[in-house]
């Protein structure tokens, strides 16, 4: 990996575990930079803003700009500004990422309401909700049975926490939207070729001069498979060892932990 330029890293399972950081993680950001190579953290968790996330990093005495982070949550603002002027959503979603929304100028209608027979809303959006209410998911359901189109953040089923434990994400919630509703979303997170393709052009570099490290094997190792992008799984987040025979997304490299990685 010492040919690399950039280095995109999963936040939740590869840097840190909840609030704590990953034995190794502020040492390899820190040769990074010694070395005048470029790096973001590209993470599908999209309850927290970029600027949040840069505090959260200070508390572990981690030093990351904002302009190196980019979430789900952000994606999705950049896809629908690209698609709609003016859009307005329905959102599934903390008031962390309505705030980022609406500072990028989307609309966020808490109450949709039917004007001359439609709703008067564009899209509804969905992301990891630490929030969730059951109104919300009546007022999805609602909104997604009269045809308003679908969007969600990013697929992941589950993050993982301190002491081994998951909590539900993004992916959950819209699946239990799914049997309700029989509908699926456009995802826009990992692995979805749009967030790579936005660090790749941002940093100036190309897919050949770019490494994935992250821990799981169908959104960070499916991002780099599927983009002819090289990956690095490790250990110490979701995926285990005995996962990469049975998965069709194979890692480059395996390592135990961010801190063996060779910069």
């Amino acid at each position: 990996m010492k040919n690399k330029k950039l280095y995109l890293f999963d936040i939740d399972g590869t840097l840190i575990l909840g609030n704590k950081p990953i034995d190794g993680a502020e040492k390899v950001i820190k040769e990074i930079r010694e070395k005048g190579k470029k790096l973001m953290l590209f993470t599908n968790n999209s309850s927290r803003t970029r600027a949040e996330y840069v505090e959260k990093f200070k508390k572990m005495n981690i030093d990351i700009l904002e302009e190196e982070i980019v979430t789900a949550g952000y994606m999705l603002g950049e896809y629908l500004i690209e698609k709609k002027n003016n859009p307005s959503i329905f959102l599934v979603g903390t008031k962390s990422l309505k705030k980022l929304l609406e500072d990028m100028g989307i609309k966020v209608i808490e109450e949709p309401q039917k004007v001359g027979g439609r709703y008067n809303v564009d899209y509804v959006a969905v992301a990891l909700d630490s929030e969730l209410n059951y109104q919300k998911i009546v007022t999805a359901c609602e909104l997604l049975s009269e045809g308003v189109e679908y969007l969600a953040a990013n697929p992941d089923f589950v993050y993982p926490v301190e002491g081994g434990k998951f909590l539900p994400d993004c992916g959950a919630i819209c699946k239990m939207l799914e049997y309700a509703v029989k509908r699926k979303p456009l995802f826009l997170g990992k692995p979805s070729r749009e967030i790579l393709d936005y660090c790749i052009k941002k940093n100036g570099v190309s897919k050949g001069e770019t490494v994935i490290v992250g821990d799981r094997l169908y959104t960070d190792i499916a991002c780099g498979y599927d983009n002819s992008c090289d990956t690095i799984l490790v250990l110490t987040g979701e995926s285990k060892r005995e996962d990469v025979k049975n998965s069709p997304y194979k890692p480059d490299y395996i390592l135990e932990s961010i801190k063996d990685i060779e910069i």
